[in-house]
């Protein structure tokens, strides 16, 4: 079985339901995985990903974690706007993808996600070692959420596990200020979505919060981020939009009834080698009645 693709056939009733919770699930997740058994190597650090912040507190993991001005420039421009394919073609299109590399996605990807990721990678800036795809397709009912959260946060984000990081009393940290504060280009990010009934919303102007250098989950981002209400906009149908990893975005509930497809193409430093299977999951959509 392949960690990074999936071929199946899609249909209303075979959809995967799940209770919503809250708190997170895999895209845009805050929780902490299940751990499995691995043979492989961990991945190099590399420096977009690398947790510099936590350094200051190995030698004092009494300290308390101090905050600082975050500013998020949130990136949010549409690049591209494809036809908004039927709702047929996005049912009938039958492979998705975890962590694929782009050339490989696109020799087995299905007619309309093809076509996404040939108007995509015109698209691509060039200047990271890897382009990866994830992908799902998704049938919702009204009130339905795409992942397990709606809290604002952002993609890629620098998570620190270990000794350090259990001394401090979590078992993960987002260490935030690295990446706003780092000076190392964020990965990159492409997205599509082919309709607008369950839209992602991104926030559209740069801004500035007080934040924990380190947190141990978006909870208390997204308050902040809903408190200072910043302008947003909803991602169109069919469009291809640019973020990097300092947009702040969320998801939100589906309004109407229907499938969507939505592809994310990434341009990272970062080598992804899977060792475990969380594709099954992918299309799962979550629902607060379920």
């Amino acid at each position: 079985m392949s960690l990074t693709h999936l071929d199946q056939r899609h249909a209303i009733d075979t959809q995967q339901v799940a209770p919503f919770t809250g708190e997170g699930a895999y895209h845009g997740s805050t929780s902490k995985r299940p751990k499995t058994a691995s043979t492989s190597a961990p991945e190099a650090v590399v420096a977009e990903m690398r947790p510099s912040t936590l350094e200051d507190y190995r030698l004092d993991t009494r300290r308390p974690i101090a905050d600082f001005e975050a500013t998020f420039p949130n990136l949010y421009s549409v690049e591209d706007t494809l036809p908004v394919p039927t709702q047929q073609e996005v049912r009938d299109d039958s492979v998705t993808f975890c962590w694929c590399p782009l050339p490989e996605a696109l020799a087995l990807a299905s007619p309309l996600t093809r076509r996404v990721l040939e108007a995509t990678r015109k698209h691509l800036v060039g200047d990271k070692r890897y382009v990866y795809v994830d992908s799902k397709i998704q049938y919702f009912e009204p009130g339905d959420v795409p992942v397990d959260s709606q809290h604002w946060h952002i993609d890629g984000s620098i998570v620190a596990r270990g000794p350090v990081v259990e001394a401090l009393g979590h078992s993960l940290l987002h260490d935030m200020k690295a990446r706003l504060a780092g000076g190392v280009t964020p990965p990159r990010y492409l997205a599509y979505q082919s309709s607008d009934h369950c839209a992602t919303v991104f926030a559209t102007s740069p801004l500035t919060l007080t934040l924990a250098e380190l947190i141990p989950s978006f909870t208390g981002l997204d308050a902040a981020v809903r408190e200072l209400s910043p302008p947003f906009a909803l991602q169109p149908a069919s469009s291809i939009v640019r973020t990097d990893g300092l947009s702040l975005h969320r998801a939100q509930a589906a309004t109407a009834s229907g499938w969507r497809l939505w592809v994310r193409v990434v341009e990272t430093d970062r080598e992804v080698q899977l060792n475990s299977s969380i594709i099954e999951c992918y299309g799962t959509v979550f629902r607060t009645s379920a």
